[in-house]
């Protein structure tokens, strides 16, 4: 394949919408197969929209998501992944409706689709995968290959063609999945980081860098904890002397970059979520429902939810609601994401999560050029009133409180050598994963080359 394949997650039916015709399509084809999808001949148009309204319901009620494999403008690959509304069985999904385009098999491209699902699902804290299979068949053979074992069988599991055929249930832990395909995920690069973290799961101890043999003392550490966080600030990334150039201002990199912010400004309330949920220490979590409850109403800076501040943000930049809600995120900015939230939901894990969004995310709003903010810049630079960056100035004067509050909580919670250097190591992490962030979209627009794109799509595929 010329170029790489680029992964959806169709998870918000606006999006789905887009793919519809072309996901019947590809379906429609399991009918050659053998109808290995329980679909045959008779699946015709009619049949179709049925189809497709039971899956915008199921959608919108998030009990399902598509992976979705694009190449060149066309889906190749899809597999649904379906979920349990009962809590006890959220950490379950079962696979579904895996399809490759005839043309582009044995071209790597199930390997790479594993990977993402494998990818995926450990960001959603998924522990266990299931799928069911016509006993026999060549996908049946296929997922056996791929590791998956028999935990049973049920007979006249399907019937086509006058025949009957045995059902195999299959299941695999989402880690074993992502070991054994995790080098042909298509952004390897990028998620370095979050493969450390996902080792932590099935490791029992195993550290994620070398540690001292002495405790910081309280103050020390918090000390470290902030020299970290200054020592990597991404506004020296050259992506900013184009958004900020006064000469030359270019509304379009403004945003598609704004739009990239939006994919974690959408995340941010769960992060908080999850650590007030999991905090073990009473005074630090009543800090957490603070800052949980700004996010939310927006009532203690006598603002908005801070979603909706955002949305009046890009609003303001001329992008509709439409445009706004079909943007996805870039693979470095997906990186970002998924590395907090694999911290944030794991309780093991908690001190990583908190230094990752408490000092290392919300210290990135404290970034300056000179004396001024770079909101303000960015008003002057695109003629922006007060009331359309209160997103940014709410949170420049917030998060100083916030980031203090998350050195507070770090410097009680991490009571061994080994537990004090690894949050050292998810602030650094995390401020490097917002660096690359920033690259992304930097080599998307072809400055990296040398190349500017005048005018490129604002709605890119991840």
């Amino acid at each position: 394949m010329a170029e790489p394949i680029s992964y959806v997650l169709i998870h918000q039916v606006d999006l789905f919408s887009q793919y519809q015709k072309q996901l019947i399509d590809l379906l429609k084809l399991s009918s050659t197969d053998d109808a290995i999808l329980g679909f045959d001949a008779t699946f015709d148009d009619q049949k179709a929209h049925q189809y497709l309204l039971s899956l915008e319901k199921e959608i919108a009620s998030q009990s399902l998501q598509i992976l979705l494999g694009i190449y060149q403008g066309t889906v190749v690959v899809c597999c649904f992944l379906k979920r349990s509304h009962q809590q006890t069985t959220r950490h379950l999904c079962d696979l579904q409706k895996g399809m490759i385009h005839p043309h582009f098999r044995s071209q790597g491209l199930l390997e790479k689709t594993l990977a993402a699902i494998a990818f995926e699902c450990m960001a959603q804290d998924i522990a266990l995968l299931t799928l069911d299979v016509r006993g026999g068949s060549k996908a049946h053979r296929i997922w056996e290959k791929c590791g998956f074992e028999t935990y049973g069988i049920l007979n006249d599991y399907s019937r086509y063609q006058g025949q009957s055929f045995d059902g195999y249930f299959m299941k695999q832990r989402t880690l074993d999945l992502w070991n054994r395909f995790q080098s042909f995920h298509p952004q390897q690069h990028a998620t370095h980081k979050i493969l450390q973290l996902t080792k932590t799961f099935d490791s029992q101890g195993s550290q994620i860098m070398s540690v001292g043999t002495e405790l910081i003392p309280k103050k020390e550490f918090r000390t470290h904890m902030r020299e970290t966080l200054e020592k990597h600030l991404t506004l020296g990334h050259p992506l900013f002397q184009y958004l900020l150039d006064e000469s030359h201002p270019n509304p379009e990199l403004l945003k598609f970059t704004t739009l990239q912010g939006y994919q974690l400004t959408k995340h941010f309330l769960t992060y908080i979520e999850h650590l007030f949920f999991h905090c073990p220490l009473p005074k630090h979590k009543r800090a957490l429902l603070h800052n949980m409850y700004e996010e939310e109403t927006g009532r203690l800076s006598n603002t908005k939810n801070h979603v909706v501040l955002m949305q009046d943000f890009i609003r303001a930049l001329g992008i509709s609601d439409a445009e706004r809600d079909a943007a996805t995120a870039l693979p470095q900015t997906q990186a970002l994401i998924d590395y907090r939230l694999i911290a944030c939901k794991n309780p093991d894990l908690y001190h990583i999560g908190a230094a990752a969004v408490m000092v290392a995310s919300e210290g990135q709003n404290l970034e300056s050029v000179g004396d001024e903010a770079r909101h303000n810049i960015l008003g002057k630079v695109y003629d922006l009133k007060e009331e359309d960056l209160l997103f940014f100035s709410v949170h420049q004067e917030e998060d100083v409180g916030h980031v203090q509050q998350g050195l507070a909580l770090l410097a009680d919670l991490c009571e061994t050598p080994k537990m004090q250097q690894e949050a050292l190591e998810a602030i650094e992490t995390t401020c490097e994963l917002f660096y690359q962030m920033y690259q992304g979209v930097y080599e998307y627009f072809g400055y990296d080359k040398q190349e500017q794109i005048v005018k490129p799509e604002l709605i890119g595929e991840a």
